[in-house]
């Protein structure tokens, strides 16, 4: 099973087959707030487990595919509800995503918004053409055949240009929706490239008000989280719920 946050108490169990977990902050902290993980739980987790100490809870589901499909997002929407009842705690989350957990977050805010009270991503994967539908780079000649041909079965790359299931489709229900967003980035990210990913948000959030972006220089795909301290994020997540 899932293994828990730091000293943290928590329950593991089954969830329609897909393990799942519930970490639990110190007992007369809890103050009905919550962090949903969507994907890769344990990695990086000095941010959930600063979250964890302020009394929130922070849950994860795991996913059938790293590209959030409309099925791994659905289910993360009836986890949402099941945990909520169960542990008495808000029905808006917060969706936490690193990575392809990005994609995860923006696309399960996008088709499921009234679940959702603010985002924290993390080097996002937003546009699926640049990755992993990048042609020449090693990495998402692999990626590509064996995860996203799974996920996605039959969609060719010649499709990515009208395909509807980029998580940066969601941008225009998540701002109609009023869901403020925060968004780090390193300058040097090679794997998931700010200006084909990322940099679409912005855009698409221009004048808004609910995008906060936080740039990193000299950082690749890795760390993620801030360097030395991820006060800003707790900050913003605690302003935003």
């Amino acid at each position: 099973m899932l293994e828990t946050l730091g000293d943290f108490s928590c329950e593991s169990f089954l969830f329609e087959g897909k393990e799942a977990i519930v970490v639990f902050p110190e007992e007369g902290k809890a103050n009905g707030k919550w962090a949903l993980k969507t994907e890769y739980w344990g990695a990086f987790p000095d941010m959930e487990i600063m979250l964890l100490r302020e009394g929130f809870h922070v849950a994860y589901v795991t996913n059938e595919t790293r590209f959030a499909t409309s099925e791994d997002c659905h289910r993360k929407a009836r986890f949402a509800d099941f945990i909520s009842q169960k542990y008495g705690l808000s029905p808006k989350c917060v969706p936490v995503g690193m990575s392809c957990g990005g994609a995860h977050a923006v696309r399960f805010a996008g088709l499921h918004p009234e679940r959702v009270a603010c985002i924290y991503i993390d080097a996002p994967v937003l546009n699926y053409c640049s990755y992993p539908g990048k042609i020449g780079d090693e990495e998402c000649e692999r990626v590509w055949v064996r995860e996203f041909n799974v996920a996605y079965p039959g969609v060719k790359r010649n499709q990515l240009l009208g395909f509807s299931e980029h998580p940066i489709c969601c941008a225009e229900t998540i701002i109609e929706n009023k869901i403020p967003v925060l968004m780090v980035y390193g300058t040097e990210d090679k794997t998931v490239i700010y200006e084909e990913n990322g940099a679409l948000l912005e855009e698409a959030f221009e004048n808004t008000g609910l995008l906060k972006t936080i740039r990193i220089g000299c950082r690749g795909h890795h760390p993620h989280g801030m360097i030395g301290s991820d006060a800003p994020i707790v900050e913003f997540i605690k302003e935003n719920v």
